[in-house]
């Protein structure tokens, strides 16, 4: 399920915004940037919280699932009014409302795994970046899973979640 999730958003956000350059799961790689393999930015990492799943009987669950995105962009400065780099130094700000356009109501379904629209909960702006600006957007969505359900069962339905 969570691999469904996670290339769900991935193949949403290439379609949507082609000037993200790297998509991957979070493993806190800032804090190892320097033994880190190379990635260009723009670059989004996928982060899953904790999952807390309610069972339905016949093998299928279903939980409230939220996706971290790790947005990660060059830091250019200035972003003063008054000097002469304001605009594009504050192009970060356009690429976070583009993912938030693209993934707002986006939601996928397939045999197995299914989740409805995802929605923005929160986001973490930077506020003390270094080299990196490490931006976070936080969204949450409904995903029922049946790839546990025994094989006789699965040809009966595809599953679909309440949008």
């Amino acid at each position: 399920m969570r691999k469904f999730i996670f290339l769900s958003i991935v193949e949403k956000l290439q379609q949507e915004i082609p000037e993200i350059k790297h998509f991957d799961l979070w493993n806190n790689q800032l804090a190892y940037i320097e033994g880190e393999q190379p990635f260009d930015l723009p670059a989004v990492f996928v982060e899953f919280r904790p999952i807390r799943w309610q069972h339905q009987g016949n093998s299928v669950r279903e939980a409230a699932v939220e996706v971290v995105l790790h947005v990660l962009t060059k830091r250019i400065e200035p972003t003063s009014q008054e000097l002469p780099y304001n605009k594009e130094s504050l192009q970060f700000f356009d690429l976070l409302t583009d993912i938030n356009s693209a993934l707002r109501q986006h939601s996928k379904t397939s045999y197995n795994f299914g989740h409805d629209s995802l929605t923005s909960i929160q986001s973490d702006t930077d506020n003390n970046s270094g080299e990196i600006r490490h931006d976070i957007e936080v969204f949450s969505c409904h995903t029922v899973d049946a790839s546990a359900m025994p094989n006789y069962q699965k040809t009966t339905a595809t599953i679909k979640v309440n949008t």
